[in-house]
């Protein structure tokens, strides 16, 4: 077991506060051993924030955060393979999917650091002698809080361009997954020029540490990414103090797949994003197949045949296909899904237990599809978090639209279709952040993301996840005379 320390307003802080013990979902084994902070940690953290950005030039110094940010996209980029490993023992991912997640991040960091030197406002002549100038400013404190499933990824998501931005950065990662987002953000905390107690990282419980960043006075915003009851908390818990809040929550995504798609391509896109990658443990798992119905018979055959043999096994066997489920409870919810899938729908394929693994210690689930679904059933209309694909069929474009759009959903959704008309049509259709036509999840450092509906509110990525972490100011000058 590996024992880390968090850090907080610029000082180590171990384990000995108190011990969370981070399980490998692929045996059971205890991996990692975490601090357990309090609200009182958090207090500290915001001062020590609060004082690094008035002391300090790191909010007026774009060249010195681009700086500090191309250190630690380096530092990253040299200890990938490391890295990844630690993130396949806390996650149960694939190493391959792990190595890509980390990787990954090095353009993410560089890309924001590019942006920080790139932040700008706007000028109005607003009469004869009277200028108006419109600045971009840091919201000052930010807190992050990340969650278990893609947790360096939805980390440097947010840390970055918050960064970017001039503020400073308090980091909740998920408990599940503290080690490997300890092990990242301490190669940023140890770059050359960081002003001390602008990034601390604070290890806890949602309903301690968490709720103390929510609820205090001087922290300005909080960007969550995680499940949309606790979103909904966050923003409840928020108001008090009037708090920025950036929300990016739950999706039961659609994937619609139109007759004269490209079927090869489709099938295969959808059985990796909902069965393959991270045992479909994403907000934007393709979910929900909406199938035209002349080929809907075709098309469960042929999924049926690409879950038939997936090899489900530990994360760091080159064999296995997919990984573990993270946590036991999420492992729980996923079985009692595909029970009640049995009772309520047809089993089109998959549902059955993983042979040769011990289910009291290993979070192993095989992939599970079903067809004659209700609308209404919480297996359409829930967000399941795992490799379980509901299938409905339509007839029209306006049906495929409407049943799209029929969950409280609004996070991402795909297209398939080789109709540029049907592809403009259903993409302008459904209420979601994101549409990928003739492809699926696929996310750029240059484009933003987030959500329709109960999916979120906020921008992340992009210009527009940079400008998420600043707030204007409108300087009005006028003549001395």
């Amino acid at each position: 077991m590996k024992k880390y320390a968090a850090y907080v307003a610029g000082e180590w802080v171990d384990a000995s506060v108190g011990g969370n013990a981070i399980i490998d979902p692929a045996s059971g084994q205890e991996v990692s051993l975490a601090p357990v902070l309090a609200a009182q940690h958090v207090d500290g953290a915001a001062q020590a924030a609060q004082q690094a950005l008035a002391r300090s030039g790191w909010a007026s110094d774009a060249r010195l955060r681009a700086d500090v940010m191309l250190q630690w996209a380096e530092r990253i980029e040299r200890n990938v393979d490391a890295l990844a490993r630690r993130l396949t023992l806390e996650n149960g991912k694939l190493l391959s999917e792990a190595k890509f997640e980390i990787g990954n991040q090095v353009n993410v960091i560089r890309f924001n650091a590019g942006l920080a030197r790139a932040l700008s406002g706007h000028s109005h002549s607003l009469g004869s002698r009277v200028m108006g100038v419109v600045a971009r400013e840091p919201m000052g404190v930010v807190a992050v809080i990340s969650p278990w499933n893609w947790p360096i990824s939805l980390l440097v998501r947010d840390v970055a361009p918050a960064l970017a931005a001039g503020n400073a950065v308090l980091s909740k990662p998920a408990s599940q997954t503290a080690g490997i987002s300890i092990e990242v953000l301490r190669l940023l905390v140890e770059c050359d020029g960081l002003p001390k107690g602008i990034v601390s990282m604070l290890t806890g419980s949602g309903g301690r540490v968490g709720q103390a960043m929510v609820e205090h006075p001087g922290i300005d915003m909080i960007a969550f990414t995680g499940d949309g009851s606790t979103g909904k908390g966050i923003a409840r818990d928020a108001a008090p103090t009037v708090k920025k809040v950036a929300l990016e929550l739950g999706g039961k995504s659609p994937f619609v797949l139109c007759a004269d798609a490209n079927m090869d391509k489709a099938i295969a896109t959808l059985a990796r994003f909902i069965f393959l990658t991270t045992c479909g443990q994403i907000c934007t798992a393709p979910s929900r197949l909406l199938v035209e119905s002349s080929v809907e018979n075709e098309v469960c055959e042929r999924l049926a045949q690409a879950i038939d043999g997936i090899k489900v096994g530990p994360g760091l066997d080159p064999a296995s296909q997919m990984g573990a489920i993270t946590t036991r409870d999420q492992y729980e919810k996923i079985l009692d899904f595909v029970e009640r899938g049995k009772r309520e729908a047809t089993l089109v394929a998959g549902g059955e237990p993983v042979a040769g693994v011990d289910r009291s210690q290993c979070n192993f689930v095989a992939p599970a599809i079903f067809a004659d679904v209700d609308p209404q059933s919480p297996l359409v209309q829930e967000e399941i978090f795992g490799p379980v694909l509901t299938v409905q069929s339509f007839a029209s474009d306006d049906e495929a639209v409407h049943l799209a759009n029929g969950t409280p959903f609004g996070l991402a959704a795909g297209v398939f279709t080789q109709n540029l008309d049907r592809a403009w049509f259903l993409s302008r259709g459904i209420k979601a952040g994101t549409v990928w036509v003739n492809t699926y999840n696929r996310f750029y450092a240059e484009t933003e993301v987030g959500g329709y509906k109960e999916s979120g509110v906020g921008r992340m990525a992009g210009f527009d996840g940079l400008h998420e972490f600043t707030q204007t100011k409108h300087i009005n000058f006028d003549s001395t005379e």
